[in-house]
């Protein structure tokens, strides 16, 4: 007996029609239908059978409609966003709607949701709302992945009809080229490689950015090439030997690419973290391959040649990852990262830094020596106070 699908809509083409009005192709110039797609989805929800991809994808267009400034208050549009947000990742990966029960992140994992999804909706809930600029990239980043995930499939062609079939495999093939090139550039004798290796990493660099702007699985496709060529690492290394001569060879390269696609190095250390404890033949300590990924991922999480881009890693998701998967690497990992998080200056170690004289001026309230600028600024009436008054606001002076 054939089996009955009950849909909100009557046939493919409304379901196509929204798609369209969601994500219209490049060369459409005609009126913006978001705000009608949302109403027909929420139409659709009196139906019922909704699929949550479709919910989603209405709730989030809905918060980038609800991002205006001049009519809402900040607070209200960072709250609308995070609660699309997290609506979004909930109905996907709580483990108590559908399910043996796991945790979040194993789910986001078997559903190839990034796993920084998880922690920002993790932080939406129990913290304060992110700020505006992550919701707004978060949102558009949880757009594409509905569009990859749901929306492309719709109607059985797995592509948007302005966007070529053969994109991936073409631009996989051009990422491979450039990225042989780089490697075997790099490969020249020492002497030519310290003159010549900046100018290369940045020209090539740049050639693999164009490449991921054209494309809109570009990074991806970039990141996948990267782990399964070995092309970090190395086909044949051996356990024990130093990354050193990786880590120059490909630090400015990744950091470029980083630079222009700041998830690219979120998704990296994701997969990174994941290297360590997914493959159960892997995880031995006398793994060449996987010493040489934690190498990796302690190097960009720890050194400072990668500190102004560490903000871009999800640490707390690779600390909660390695402390759900222990084993010989993650233990070790989490030693790594959370003696490198201890020894951040703190302000007792600043104070401590201080000359007796800077001290004693802090604590007794004295001003610096007056300096031009408040030369300038006497001209004009204003006066520097001698010593700041420390009471609290609308308690009395004791006389």
């Amino acid at each position: 007996m054939a089996k009955v699908n009950f849909t909100a809509w009557k046939n493919k083409s409304e379901l196509l029609e929204v798609r369209h009005q969601f994500y219209p192709s490049a060369s459409y110039d005609g009126p913006d239908n978001r705000s009608l797609a949302c109403s027909i989805v929420e139409a659709w929800k009196l139906r019922g059978n909704v699929p949550h991809h479709v919910e989603a994808t209405a709730l989030l267009t809905d918060a980038i409609l609800h991002d205006d400034a001049q009519n809402n208050s900040i607070f209200s549009i960072r709250a609308t966003y995070s609660a699309a947000f997290c609506r979004f990742v909930t109905g996907l990966v709580d483990s108590k709607i559908t399910g043996p029960r796991r945790t979040m992140f194993q789910r986001a994992v078997d559903l190839g949701l990034p796993a920084s999804f998880v922690e920002l909706r993790h932080e939406a809930t129990h913290r304060e709302p992110p700020s505006l600029v992550v919701l707004r990239k978060s949102t558009q980043r949880s757009l594409e992945w509905l569009w990859d995930n749901y929306w492309a499939g719709v109607d059985g062609l797995g592509t948007n009809a302005s966007i070529d079939p053969n994109d991936g495999a073409s631009t996989r093939t051009l990422i491979t080229r450039l990225l042989r090139e780089f490697s075997d550039s790099s490969e020249s004798s020492e002497s030519q490689r310290k003159k010549r290796k900046r100018d290369q990493d940045v020209f090539i660099a740049t050639d693999v950015i164009s490449v991921c702007d054209s494309s809109k699985d570009g990074s991806r496709l970039l990141l996948d090439i990267l782990l399964e060529e070995s092309l970090l690492t190395g086909p044949e290394r051996k356990l024990g030997e130093s990354m050193n001569v990786k880590f120059d060879k490909w630090d400015i390269f990744l950091q470029k690419i980083t630079e222009a696609h700041p998830r690219f190095l979120t998704n990296l250390s994701e997969d990174l973290v994941h290297s360590l404890f997914v493959d159960a033949t892997k995880v031995s300590p006398n793994n060449a391959s996987t010493e040489a990924l934690f190498l990796w991922l302690t190097h960009i999480m720890t050194s400072s040649t990668w500190e102004i881009y560490q903000p871009h890693c999800p640490r707390s998701y690779i600390l909660s990852s390695c402390d759900e998967n222990p084993n010989y690497w993650t233990k070790l990992l989490t030693d790594r990262l959370r003696e490198h998080g201890g020894v951040r200056r703190t302000k007792s170690s600043r104070n401590s830094q201080e000359t007796p004289a800077k001290k004693a001026t802090r604590q007794n309230g004295d001003r610096a020596p007056s300096s031009s600028t408040d030369k300038t600024l006497a001209a004009y009436g204003w006066e520097p106070v001698q010593k700041w008054d420390s009471r609290a606001l609308g308690v009395a002076a004791t006389v």
